[in-house]
């Protein structure tokens, strides 16, 4: 940005000179002209010259308008949103202008050649046809030299409009237009330089940001590969919690039931066959969820909600393990998203499962409702319990999937065992549910609470 300001001051700063030289030189020609005609010296002067020249005092305001209106063509063909055909176009237009211009003044100046080239310069964008318009425009600066023209075309030169002055003001006049040239030319230079400093910062702009892409694309691919990995990690993770709680369960179920058959094989071989037949059907729906687990379905058996599926588990639980299991719901009045009946699903299961293994507990307590906008699960047992217990892969997965909810999970070894969760459910539409939630504490969901006996 800084690079472009300052070429465009520069190009204003050659604009300007370029101005004051064609004033200068016109008005020295127009003006000298005069005055050898008022002098009488006209005969003097033609004798001089190889041609009489056409309207000398003229000059001056022709030369101005040519130039003020090669600027103006230069200044469209820079603005944005110009047809491609029309540019071309003005930049005939201007090259046209141009050498009218040097006509005018009588071959005496070129340095209007650089302002041209200088501006039209980065009109053109690909190398090769900037390198053929700065060849045509060096052919065109070398061309107009004077002695070279005036072989095929005689005019006047400035030099010999200065026959008319004394020697010291003659070269007065020819030492300004020479160091307004010199002027004129370091502008030029300078302004190459700058286009040549901005090219390079715009190359070294390239060279980094294609390095910073690289290096973006380097970390992306890094990133894609831990988030692969990642997300790997917690599919195999789910998986194991999905495996451990409903193999877990259908084992502890079976273990449980077995050991009843063993107790009741000598005594009562009917109610064995029973027995055997509840755990057939038990093993096979444990099939069935590893089944489910394996291909990462939903927890819960197909075409049941998450009340029918509890209420199964409770049932071929206590059929499997004889342990009379209480159920208290209010499943069947809300409904839940897949992740949050899975997750109810799972803390009722994997509770279970722990009281009858590890508490050895003849009767489970099962309580689901409402508080407020939080949704209780509370399995209780009347297991041995424990006074110091380790968290194993159930509990620590348990914990995982309410925290995911948002909820919490306490448990606690008090006459039996007992796990209390909370979880924060998404409501769908409360007016639906027909409870008010906005009251602090209430729990509006009690009367519709019943007790199933399984």
């Amino acid at each position: 940005m800084y690079e472009k300001k300052t070429q465009r001051m520069l190009l204003k700063m050659m604009s300007g000179l370029n101005l004051v030289i064609i004033l200068f030189l016109s008005m020295t020609i127009g003006v000298t002209a005069g005055r050898i005609a008022e002098s009488g010296q006209a005969r003097a002067f033609f004798d001089q010259v190889d041609v009489v020249p056409n309207a000398p005092r003229a000059a001056p305001l022709l030369a101005v308008v040519l130039f003020l209106l090669m600027v103006g063509a230069m200044a469209l063909v820079r603005r944005e949103g110009v047809p491609l055909l029309r540019q071309r176009l003005l930049v005939a237009l201007t090259l046209f202008l141009l050498v009218a211009l040097m006509i005018v003044l009588r071959m005496s100046y070129a340095g209007v050649v650089l302002l041209v080239a200088a501006e039209l310069l980065v009109f053109f964008e690909s190398r090769q046809t900037q390198t053929i318009f700065i060849g045509g425009m060096t052919v065109l600066f070398l061309c107009s030299d004077y002695d070279l023209i005036s072989l095929q075309l005689p005019m006047v030169s400035f030099q010999e409009y200065l026959f008319y002055y004394n020697t010291n003001t003659a070269n007065l006049l020819l030492s300004t237009k020479n160091v307004l040239i010199s002027i004129n030319m370091l502008l030029f230079i300078m302004i190459i330089v700058q286009m040549s400093l901005q090219r390079s910062a715009e190359h070294e702009k390239v060279i980094r940001l294609n390095r910073e892409l690289g290096e973006a694309n380097q970390r992306i691919m890094a990133y894609a590969i831990e988030s692969e990995r990642n997300a790997l990690v917690q599919e195999r993770n789910r998986l194991a919690r999905e495996i451990h709680d409903s193999i877990g369960h259908t084992l502890t179920g079976i273990s449980a039931g077995l050991d009843a058959c063993m107790t009741l094989v000598d005594h009562s071989p009917e109610r064995v066959k029973q027995q055997l037949a509840v755990l057939a059907d038990v093993s096979r729906s444990g099939l069935r969820d590893v089944r489910r687990s394996v291909h990462a379905l939903e927890a819960e058996p197909e075409d049941l909600t998450i009340a029918e599926a509890v209420r199964k588990m409770v049932r071929d639980s206590q059929a499997a393990s004889g342990v009379q299991i209480t159920l208290e719901s209010v499943l069947d009045e809300i409904e839940l998203q897949m992740d949050e009946a899975d997750t109810v699903y799972r803390i009722v299961q994997e509770s279970m499962t722990n009281a009858i293994k590890h508490g050895h507990a003849t009767g489970i307590h099962v309580r689901i409702k409402r508080q407020g906008r939080w949704l209780a699960v509370l399995v209780h047992d009347n297991g041995i319990g424990c006074e110091a217990f380790h968290k194993g892969f159930g509990l620590r997965h348990m914990e995982k999937r309410v925290a995911l909810l948002g909820g919490s999970l306490r448990v606690k070894s008090l006459w039996g065992f007992t796990v209390r969760a909370r979880l924060n459910i998404r409501w769908r539409d409360e007016n639906d549910q027909g409870i008010d939630s906005g009251r602090s504490g209430a729990d509006p969901a009690e009367p519709a609470n019943r007790t199933e006996r399984m």
